[in-house]
């Protein structure tokens, strides 16, 4: 089926109508300390002081890059741009970005439908800001970070204990989105500092198309997310005579990213008949 008409097949609804949705962006987990920032979305789109406060920071969706995921002149182009103070996101326009940030609302919908509604009746989901948090390392590097997942569950502390976020990914491929069918070692790094930024014990990563959509259940791994923060602080610290200690510790997570993603699990797989589109309508105050 062509991916225009796979879209109108789905059902259509307004960001504001998404049930079990609500637009508190200061929430966090029963057990956390800390809280966020500023939201990621105001009404009419993105937040632009959400982009500040993370121009000239490592964020996690920049973590694996930082770590040497996507080899070393990624790392290296990546590290320039945070020293001169600059963004890290992709400033040109992309298909593939364009697609997953009009369609992440439209993930989060159909995983709040089609599986937390039966998997935790009592739970809502609750949109979220910039979760600043430090990174160190024991020669004394430390580094202010980031990370923005797309959801912080509530009321589901029965079913997932210490905390449940979520983050979604919406798989272009080219103009032929497909949802993933297990998760990326690439992918670690994000996930982990996301749990780590928020101190939940579980993720959700849910990967939506309008093909059809997947769930993945991530667990925190403490040990994992030691070594990365000690790493980041190198990368940040961007100091010559670290080298050395930096490349054993990407090493080592690059490593342990491949152990952690194929533990993780699949929860869900959602036909295409129970996948939603989301759009973004008039803001409540006219």
């Amino acid at each position: 089926v062509p991916l225009q008409e796979q879209l109108a097949r789905c059902a259509r609804l307004r960001l504001e109508d998404v049930p079990r949705l609500r637009r508190a962006w200061d929430v966090a987990p029963l057990q956390s300390t800390r809280r966020p920032e500023v939201p990621q979305r105001v009404c009419g789109g993105v937040n632009a002081r959400w982009l500040e406060r993370r121009r000239g920071r490592l964020t996690a969706s920049h973590f694996a890059a930082a770590l040497g995921f996507h080899g070393k002149a990624s790392a290296h182009r990546l590290t320039r741009k945070l020293g001169a103070g600059a963004s890290a996101d992709v400033q040109q326009s992309d298909p593939g970005v364009d697609w997953g940030q009009r369609h992440e609302a439209s993930g989060l919908a159909t995983y709040l439908s089609s599986y937390l509604s039966a998997a935790c009746p009592s739970a809502e989901a609750h949109e979220t800001g910039f979760w600043p948090f430090e990174v160190s390392h024991p020669s004394g590097a430390r580094a202010s970070v980031g990370a923005t997942p797309d959801a912080i569950v509530r009321g589901a502390e029965q079913v997932w204990p210490g905390g449940l976020v979520v983050e979604v990914k919406c798989p272009f491929r080219g103009g032929q989105p497909a949802p993933h069918v297990k998760v990326l070692p690439r992918m670690m790094p994000q996930l982990q500092g996301q749990l780590l930024a928020t101190g939940a014990a579980t993720l959700h990563l849910v990967s939506w198309s309008p093909y059809g959509s997947t769930v993945f259940r991530v667990t925190a791994d403490l040990d994992y997310q030691r070594e990365m923060g000690e790493a980041l602080a190198l990368v940040a610290r961007q100091a010559t005579g670290d080298g050395e200690e930096l490349g054993r510790l990407s090493r080592a997570v690059r490593e342990r990213s491949v152990v952690l993603a194929k533990r993780s699990e699949r929860v869900a797989l959602i036909p295409p008949s129970e996948c939603v589109s989301v759009y973004d309508g008039p803001c409540a105050d006219g």
